[in-house]
């Protein structure tokens, strides 16, 4: 089954799997990218992207319009 590859592993991907397993928490889930496409304006928008991890990117600008470029 596994050979001596897995004795190495941390060694060699160790490092690049920590930093996936990191970001992957970020991801946005089925149900809330499903909510993001179903938003009809931008207030509706901040309110579903509150309740995820890049809540904290949308409240800084709270009380400020929100811009779009």
């Amino acid at each position: 089954m596994f050979g001596m590859e897995m004795n190495t592993f941390n060694i060699t991907d160790g490092y690049p799997e920590a930093c996936v397993r990191a970001l992957s928490k970020g991801f946005l889930r089925e149900e809330q990218y499903a909510s993001l496409i179903a938003c009809s304006n931008l207030a509706e928008f901040k309110l579903v992207l509150d309740e995820t991890d890049y809540g904290k990117y949308i409240v800084q600008n709270d009380g400020a319009p929100l811009d779009v470029n």
